[in-house]
């Protein structure tokens, strides 16, 4: 994708320079970042924090509250987040309306990085497994994740603009190493979610919606692991597709 100055790309030209689209450019800014932040910072500690950082400005994501009704005793190595975005699949119009995106040098470490410091924060504060390792030994299982999705713009319309992000995670577990060293599959699903606001002339920054959007997805996964089995040598691990089948079912 392009990319301009103020952080948006979008593969379709740009549109005339009206008012809308001149406020939807500058929200991408870091400054633009510290005012939507300053009303809950003032009110909070009477500072603002303007790192553009997911994994360490509590203003931007703080780690959710879940915490499983049965430790595991299994130890688990995480191993690095991959980037499995597929930005050509993103679509750049919404009928006759361009959709543009913010790109990832808004943030100041890597996406990925980001987010693996989060996963291995939460899954260590779920005590879902006995602990989570700095290497893979053959007991421990290892938890894969890749990056499916994550992404935030902006969508014009009649009566202004929409922001929106969205987030999805695929968490794959792989079992302890056998005699030959193959590690079977145990868990394999996509966790996720979107946010989205009503079209307005002033539309919410959507970096404000993305870790609202990366909560409710890490909440999913860690539900979806406890309910797996993954982590507990003493119960049988729920199959890929069951697991599946009833993260999907509850979700409707």
């Amino acid at each position: 994708m392009g990319k301009n100055p103020q952080g948006f790309s979008a593969r379709s030209p740009p549109a005339d320079a009206t008012g809308v689209m001149t406020h939807i450019r500058q929200m991408t800014s870091l400054r633009a970042l510290g005012l939507w932040l300053s009303g809950a910072a003032l009110a909070a500690c009477h500072s603002v924090d303007y790192t553009a950082d997911l994994a360490v400005n509590e203003l931007l994501y703080t780690d959710v509250a879940f915490v499983t009704a049965a430790p595991g005793d299994v130890e688990a190595f995480v191993a690095p987040v991959q980037d499995a975005r597929d930005a050509e699949a993103l679509p750049g119009h919404e009928g006759s309306f361009p959709i543009r995106y913010g790109n990832d040098e808004f943030w100041e470490r890597p996406v990925t990085v980001m987010l693996g410091e989060i996963l291995q924060r939460e899954l260590a504060h779920s005590r879902l497994f006995a602990a989570v390792a700095p290497s893979a030994t053959p007991e421990a299982v290892v938890v894969r994740p890749s990056l499916v999705a994550f992404h935030v713009g902006a969508q014009e319309g009649m009566a202004g603009a929409m922001s929106f992000a969205e987030v999805a995670l695929r968490v794959e577990v792989l079992g302890p190493a056998g005699v030959d060293g193959e590690r079977p599959v145990w868990h394999d699903q996509t966790y996720g979610n979107g946010q989205r606001t009503e079209h307005s002339v002033n539309p919410v920054s959507p970096y404000r919606l993305v870790g609202r959007a990366l909560q409710l997805t890490m909440s999913g996964a860690l539900a979806g692991l406890d309910g797996s089995n993954v982590a507990r040598s003493d119960v049988p691990v729920a199959a890929p597709a069951r697991a599946a089948a009833e993260a999907s079912a509850k979700r409707r």
